[in-house]
């Protein structure tokens, strides 16, 4: 019986697939934002891009997929009445776990939904995947705050991403474990879609120094090259913006660090904007396959 349903679901799914024109259908974009460590300006950078993109007319959705911390929820000063876990354990439609944030911003609180999503049977997989796919038929792009470092969990959300942004400061330690997670996207083949943010910077001298070092040692030992997307000033604004629970590029929109987040904007976002042919049902099934194997 369960081989029946399971099997029924999968053919929902690729019907659903199919009746997508892949050449004509605008399919939702994935831009995941990623750093080796935590504490280096990934979750403001990820806030600001989404408010900038919604400013300029994009439909936009932040997935705060960092497993046991709310950071995008305290930026937009949003508290969830669900979280992702609740399309499992609860049956909620994906709009349901939606929450309409500040700024045109919407944002859904993975919670530890993305672990149990992991675990779930090929039944409960292909139910979620009729959900997920609403989103592709919503939003322009979707934007997923990764948590630090190279867990299975972060790793999984990059193998779908179209565009990755990796994060860090000039520290050396900081550089070091942007290092790890630029060789594991080598080793995965996905360094094509890896762009390098250096954040808090006090000079463009220390910027340009930090990012031939990181640039210049993947090249070395891994035999590649990065693209490098730019940096961001080390700036009052962004932490006063943070206690008034406001994007700094909304709120201080000519500070030195909003200017730097739209240069990196301009140079992210182009006619590819509307994303790769795959659906959402394409890229959650390798997310599923990636998190679990």
């Amino acid at each position: 019986m369960a081989i029946d349903q399971a099997a029924n679901l999968r053919r929902i799914v690729k019907e659903k697939d199919l009746n997508l024109d892949k050449n004509s259908f605008k399919h939702a974009k994935i831009l995941a934002v990623t750093s080796g460590k935590g504490g280096v300006g990934k979750t403001s950078l990820s806030v600001n891009l989404a408010a900038l993109l919604a400013k300029s007319g994009k439909k936009i959705l932040v997935i705060d997929a960092d497993l046991g911390l709310s950071n995008v929820e305290i930026m937009l000063g949003v508290t969830p009445s669900y979280t992702l876990n609740d399309i499992i354990t609860n049956k909620k439609k994906i709009e349901e776990v939606i929450i309409k944030g500040p700024f045109k911003i919407d944002f859904i609180s993975g919670g530890n939904g993305f672990l149990e999503l992991a675990e779930l049977t090929d039944i409960e997989r292909e139910e979620i995947l009729i959900k997920i796919q609403k989103l592709d038929e919503i939003y322009d792009i979707i934007i997923i705050d990764t948590g630090a470092g190279i867990s299975k969990n972060v790793t999984a959300f990059l193998e779908i991403a179209d565009e990755i942004l990796v994060i860090t400061t000039s520290e050396p330690t900081s550089l070091t474990d942007a290092y790890s997670i630029i060789k594991i996207l080598k080793e995965n083949g996905n360094l094509e879609k890896v762009g390098l943010i250096i954040n808090r910077v006090k000079s463009e001298n220390e910027y340009i120094q930090a990012s031939k070092v990181l640039i210049n040692t993947t090249k070395r030992f891994l035999k590649v090259d990065i693209k490098d997307i730019g940096y961001i000033f080390e700036d009052v604004s962004v932490r006063k913006t943070i206690y008034k629970k406001t994007p700094f590029t909304i709120y201080y929109p000519d500070s030195k660090a909003s200017t730097c987040v739209k240069n990196i904007l301009s140079k992210i976002t182009d006619t590819k904007i509307v994303g790769k042919e795959e659906t959402l049902i394409d890229k959650f099934r390798k997310w599923f396959k990636s998190s679990s194997g």
